[in-house]
């Protein structure tokens, strides 16, 4: 009789949390234990990097731990499908760049959907450079169109895989200039850099990061970056909007997503500490050191109409 009432006990009190726990998450107390950042790539890319550099903000700002794990794995599927799969209850979230709404749109068993995240906040934005060996024949973007259209398909163009960043920039570029390119796929832009000096491959589109240092030294040399506006790193290097090619807009972007059922409230407070983070002079000079950008989408509302015209953009661009 008495292990009875022990266990009534014990079954009242499980009751009790199970009831309790979800309204602190609801009442403004999020988070109240460590909060997961499951990162796509692995340690030391880009992503990972400023994964790193929230979660270390994150943790100041919301008084938890924000702890970062590298989950790579097939071509970054391997993470979106785990975190699509968790509780909606803002203790795991994805950290993740473009290729999470094209890979879908590619790869028919990708093992998620866009509709099962919804984007909680953008973390930095960063523009892709075309550029071509110090040595290159081609100077201007005006000659690689001509040479193009001289000779069409003959103009390589080296990328990282179907629907990435490094492919979807040089498309874009290629059907507002009325031209085809030839793709040649490497497994990583670190791998395609030794054939674009050297040039066997004519060029290639990536983040500055990739190729600044070889830009400075002269042995690379950038004809346009593809954000709206010259960026303040490379002010002697034309925009393709300005050059005639608006449609070749375009920027690798990294963000937090949640799975889609996360409480509006919870969402709300990792993006208002997101924000905050983006206030920071200090925090946002160490990321213009690292090549990124902050935009102006700063909402969780903004960002998810931002995911879903990137999303339309790709769609269309890989139906070609």
């Amino acid at each position: 009789m008495k292990s009875s009432r022990h266990l009534l006990k014990y079954l009242s009190g499980c009751l009790l949390a199970s009831v309790v726990f979800p309204v602190q998450a609801q009442d403004g107390s999020y988070p109240v234990k460590a909060v997961r950042l499951i990162v796509s790539t692995s340690a030391g890319g880009m992503t990972d990097i400023l994964a790193r550099l929230y979660a270390d903000n994150l943790s100041k700002t919301l008084k938890q731990p924000f702890v970062v794990e590298n989950m790579p794995g097939a071509s970054t599927m391997l993470a979106s499908r785990y975190v699509a799969r968790q509780a909606a209850d803002g203790y795991t979230l994805l950290v993740a760049a473009n290729t999470i709404a094209t890979l879908p749109h590619v790869e028919k068993n990708a093992g998620y959907q866009m509709k099962d995240f919804t984007g909680v906040g953008e973390l930095a934005r960063s523009p892709s450079l075309l550029v071509v060996g110090g040595s290159s024949r081609m100077k201007t973007i005006p000659e690689l169109v001509a040479a193009a259209k001289r000779n069409p398909g003959a103009v390589t163009y080296a990328y990282t895989g179907r629907g990435t960043t490094s492919h979807m920039t040089a498309e874009l570029f290629a059907r507002d200039a009325g031209v085809s390119f030839n793709g040649i796929a490497y497994k990583g832009i670190s791998l395609a850099v030794p054939d674009v000096l050297a040039g066997r491959v004519e060029f290639l589109m990536g983040p500055s990061t990739s190729t600044e240092q070889l830009i400075k030294s002269g042995k690379m040399r950038a004809l346009a970056i593809t954000s709206g506006s010259r960026s303040p790193a490379f002010p002697d290097v034309p925009t393709f909007r300005e050059l005639g090619y608006p449609d070749a807009t375009y920027n690798l972007f990294f963000g937090i997503f949640a799975p889609v059922a996360i409480p509006d409230a919870v969402r709300k407070t990792l993006a208002d500490a997101i924000d905050s983070a983006k206030k920071d002079p200090t925090f946002t000079g160490r990321l213009r050191r690292l090549g990124m950008e902050v935009s102006n989408v700063r909402t969780p509302q903004q960002f998810n109409a931002f995911l879903g015209d990137e999303e339309e953009k790709s769609v269309s661009l890989l139906r070609q």
